[in-house]
């Protein structure tokens, strides 16, 4: 089965996906939603849950947990606890976090090196996020 993998931002959410055996991670999208409205991200969970080509595929949500460098919490950290609680209402997949400390930057880096310019690096990065967070946790349950 699929695991499915946000990284939840405050106005954009990357989405990446595994590979039905669970090996390979692919980016699938920046997702552009309106600021804080986190229902327009359920929403769209639940579309690649029940309506994409990924339908009955996925059995696990993976969302990047923001914890700071010492391991404590900061305001984005709760945000993402609040978001994985009212997903939990809409779904009955299990949902889990995975560190995401340094995937933006490491995403960042990866684009700049492969030439992309400041524009389509915005359009890229956090979907390529998502899926460097998948591949950790893919890598963390083998």
């Amino acid at each position: 089965m699929r695991k499915l993998c946000l990284d939840l931002g405050t106005k954009t959410c990357g989405f990446a996906i595994s590979d039905p055996l669970g090996i390979i991670a692919t980016g699938l999208e920046n997702f552009y939603f309106d600021e804080n409205n986190f229902k327009q991200v359920i929403a769209k969970v639940l579309n690649y849950l029940n309506e994409s080509e990924y339908k009955n595929q996925i059995d696990t949500i993976v969302l990047g947990y923001p914890i700071r460098m010492d391991l404590s919490k900061s305001e984005r950290t709760f945000m993402v606890e609040r978001f994985a609680k009212r997903l939990g209402e809409h779904i009955t997949l299990p949902i889990v976090f995975q560190d995401e400390r340094q995937s933006t930057m490491n995403a960042e880096e990866i684009l700049m090196n492969a030439g992309f310019s400041r524009k389509k690096r915005k359009t890229k990065k956090d979907s390529l996020a998502a899926q460097l967070i998948l591949e950790d946790y893919l890598r963390r349950i083998s």
